[in-house]
């Protein structure tokens, strides 16, 4: 009689062959299991011990007999580099001529299932028919207020090979780049600042970080014993490189574009204020924080469609009726519309200030109360 073979859940009656044929089945079918279940492994973590042992069932001539098992096999998954950035400043920035300070913003992510540290670079003398501007610094995010703050308690200055940022599978890191822009341009000029993060394990690998070199690695190329640390002991795996280094779309690499304009916008806020419950001025709940936004023009030209908005944070709570527009009270309710077009709307919890057309060398200061809760 033919044997039944029984492996995971299904039934296979083997017709036509010997036992030793039988075997060889089962071979086969096992090695299907162990394709079938690491062909997946894309976002599996780097280093991930992956153990599979099968089990067979079966009856010759109407008798059970003892299930086998197999060997176990034991596969541990390679570290892919892949890596993005993309620019965080929605679109062309206006600067003026000349600027001391100019600032792009940059979200570096890590898109490889490993622990990676990257090194970040910029290029400023990439503008064709347009100007070049100077890259004077570059700052990681690290003390979690958005937005470059600089000084003590403020943003770290980068300093590559010194301090690359190391981020684990998905994390992110945003990169600062300040540059100055030089004087004497014409009103839409444009210049370009580009910026790349390349695995520092790829620099180690190809002694380059260029992706015009042609040591520049492919997708698929790989370093044996460059990846991070196994499970349970079984050292570095392999580096492989992955498709974000593809020359011909590079998500490792994206650039951020100014462009000279009449007008340019700055903006300040700060809290000018505290008042606590017991008529000192520590941040605790029931203290009031008055904030005051500095919103200055530019240039000589103006600028159209300003609207100010400020969300308030949950943990504060508007204080109604404290709203200022240049010393000026304000009320909160928009009320008549198309006419007051500034106060609070407490269902998405936003001060806005609609001010239309502001014209060049204008200052408005904007302030409002909030209560801690």
């Amino acid at each position: 009689m033919a044997p039944w073979i029984r492996f995971g859940t299904r039934t296979h009656r083997v017709r036509n062959i010997g036992w030793t044929k039988a075997r060889l089945y089962v071979a086969g079918l096992l090695l299907c299991s162990v394709f079938a279940q690491t062909g997946h492994a894309v976002g599996t973590t780097a280093g991930r011990e992956i153990r599979n042992t099968a089990q067979v069932a079966f009856d010759i001539g109407g008798v059970s007999y003892p299930s086998m098992s197999s060997n176990t096999v034991a596969t541990f998954v390679d570290e892919l580099i892949d890596v993005s950035v993309v620019s965080d400043n929605g679109g062309i920035v206006p600067v003026a001529t000349p600027a001391a300070s100019a600032l792009l913003q940059f979200t570096v992510t890590n898109n490889g299932n490993g622990t990676e540290t990257f090194r970040i670079i910029t290029e400023d003398a990439i503008s064709e028919g347009g100007f070049d501007p100077t890259t004077l610094s570059l700052y990681l995010e690290t003390n979690a207020i958005p937005g470059l703050q600089t000084g003590a308690g403020g943003d770290t200055v980068y300093t590559a090979g010194a301090n690359d940022p190391t981020l684990g599978p998905d994390a992110t890191q945003i990169v600062y780049v300040d540059n100055s822009i030089p004087g004497g341009l014409p009103t839409g000029n444009e210049g370009q600042i580009e910026i790349r993060a390349i695995a520092t394990t790829v620099i180690a690998q190809t002694g380059t970080d260029d992706p015009a070199s042609g040591s520049f690695p492919v997708p698929g190329d790989s370093y044996a014993g460059a990846g991070d640390l196994g499970e349970n002991g079984g050292g570095n795996v392999n580096a492989v490189v992955g498709t974000s280094h593809d020359t011909g779309n590079l998500i490792l690499r994206t650039s951020g574009t100014f462009r000279v304009t009449e007008a340019t916008v700055t903006m300040n806020k700060s809290v000018t204020s505290v008042v606590d419950p017991f008529g000192g001025s520590t941040v605790v709940p029931g203290s009031v924080l008055t904030y005051q936004l500095d919103v200055t023009v530019n240039g000589a030209g103006s600028v159209d469609n300003f609207v100010v908005s400020d969300l308030i944070p949950a943990d504060l709570a508007f204080a109604s009726g404290t709203l200022m527009i240049d010393g000026v009270a304000e009320d909160d309710d928009f009320i008549p519309l198309a006419t007051d077009n500034a106060g609070f709307n407490a269902g998405t919890s936003t001060v806005t200030v609609d001010l239309g057309t502001v014209g060049g060398g204008s200052v408005v200061s904007i302030v409002f109360e909030a209560a801690l809760r």
